[in-house]
């Protein structure tokens, strides 16, 4: 049986999106030495919902193996201690395009041949983007918010991930790098208050 549940504030959650994906661009511009072809796509999409966890899963991002990290976001520390979730970040990268897109963000090299280390430079990088888009909301004049560190995952999250359990719609934000797709990142936040 399927519960309805108020939107939330899908409008808020267009201007996040809008940060996020004018962040990851300015991100790769400043760090990559050359000029590339890059351009990202922002679509509102419905949230997949299984046991109160958000569906974390690329098979429907890339036709092969894809290393995934996610980022928890929370209002505040007693929020964050009583996981109390706020929002989601989720980071999909192809497998066979992680060595490159190391390159190009010139990350310090790492053993190619690793999954554990590719996987946590997947989850730095998912550290880098949360980061920086919490300093962006700031920017826009929102609160400062707590985040969890990064989880990394091959695939899918077979647990799901923890919401806002009244947001019903997330942002999938799409990167193509000379007109490929190599980053796909999903984000979900409920309300989030102005500074005081």
């Amino acid at each position: 049986m399927l519960f309805s549940r108020p939107e939330g504030d899908d409008q808020q959650l267009e201007i996040l999106a809008g940060a996020m994906k004018n962040g990851i661009i300015n991100m790769l511009k400043e760090r990559a030495d050359v000029s590339l072809p890059i351009r990202a796509t922002a679509e509102k999409k419905r949230i997949i919902e299984f046991m109160k966890k958000m569906r974390v899963d690329s098979i429907d991002k890339f036709p092969s193996a894809t290393f995934v990290s996610t980022v928890n976001y929370y209002a505040n520390e007693q929020d964050m201690a009583k996981k109390k979730t706020l929002g989601a970040l989720v980071i999909y990268v192809e497998e066979e395009y992680v060595p490159e897109l190391l390159r190009l963000l010139k990350y310090p090299v790492v053993n190619y041949e690793s999954e554990d280390a590719l996987k946590d430079a997947c989850g730095t990088l998912a550290n880098i983007l949360a980061g920086r888009f919490k300093n962006e909301m700031l920017a826009l004049g929102f609160a400062d918010l707590e985040m969890t560190h990064f989880t990394n995952y091959r695939n899918n999250a077979l647990v799901g991930m923890d919401f806002y359990p009244q947001q019903l719609n997330k942002y999938e934000i799409n990167l193509y790098i000379r007109d490929n797709k190599r980053l796909v990142v999903e984000l979900t936040m409920g309300p989030v208050a102005k500074k005081k």
